[in-house]
């Protein structure tokens, strides 16, 4: 049901004479809408990311074998094993001396030895080759894959929370400038029906920016970049127009209401 909706409103912004149902639709309906196509964009992108994050183990092990000797000493004393978090930890460093048994945390470092488990599979590393990270590729290849792994929730929540805040801003400022321009000419409207204008009209602009920023940026001219975020000029610019041209289409294709004789 859900689906089926969401489907209609994505043909319904594609068609001129569905606009009034849409800015019908509730703000947060709109914002609603606008929010899953970021979504949809962003896990687009994110499989489009795959083969960089393949090759970035690769790339890690490479540059550490550019280390002629990188060795790592030092004396460890504890008096009670570390737990990250306190409860239910996920990762335990005990160099206590004291026999380990290990449980359900991803990562536990003694005095020799580093466990950490893969899914279901339990593997363990020597320190002592951990030591020697230059004579070690293929070890630190594979420490390197299951960081990025045990990462890439959390890199992947942040992102897309970045990324939503980003596009909401920019919708935000892209409906203000719709309604200012509009409301200049004879096809001007409310503030917030040229907000919900700039959420419904934003379809293909969304999904072919955060496409492109995981192929090739280079056409999309960037302005400016804050946090790791980049903002175009192309997109914007086509953004906008797409807006200006929703809030036109409300007045030209108004609904004509037929009136019954009793």
């Amino acid at each position: 049901m859900l689906f089926e909706k969401f489907s209609k409103e994505v043909f319904h912004a594609f068609n001129p004479f569905r606009f009034h149902e849409l800015t019908n639709n509730s703000f947060y309906s709109s914002l609603a809408y606008f929010t899953k196509i970021m979504l949809i964009a962003f896990i687009i992108m994110s499989i489009l990311y795959v083969p960089k994050l393949v090759d970035l183990k690769d790339q890690i092990g490479e540059q550490i074998s550019k280390f002629d000797e990188f060795s790592i000493k030092g004396a460890v004393k504890q008096t009670s094993p570390i737990t990250i978090p306190e409860i239910e930890p996920l990762i335990i460093i005990d160099a206590t001396g004291n026999e380990v048994t290990l449980g359900k945390e991803r990562i536990t470092i003694t005095r020799d030895t580093l466990f950490y488990k893969f899914f279901t599979s339990r593997n363990e590393v020597p320190l002592s080759q951990i030591k020697e990270l230059s004579q070690n590729k293929e070890v630190v290849s594979k420490l390197a894959s299951y960081i990025i792994i045990f990462i890439l929730p959390s890199v992947l929540f942040f992102s897309f929370a970045g990324f939503w805040i980003k596009y909401i801003i920019a919708g935000i400022i892209i409906g203000t400038i719709a309604f200012l321009l509009t409301d200049l000419t004879r096809f001007g409207n409310s503030w917030i029906v040229c907000a919900k204008a700039a959420f419904y009209s934003s379809t293909l602009v969304i999904l072919t920016e955060v496409i492109s920023s995981a192929i090739s940026d280079k056409w999309m001219v960037s302005l400016l970049s804050f946090w790791g975020f980049h903002i175009y000029l192309v997109p914007l610019v086509i953004w906008l127009v797409l807006s200006c041209g929703f809030v036109c289409c409300l007045y030209v294709f108004k609904p004509k209401y037929h009136h019954v004789k009793e």
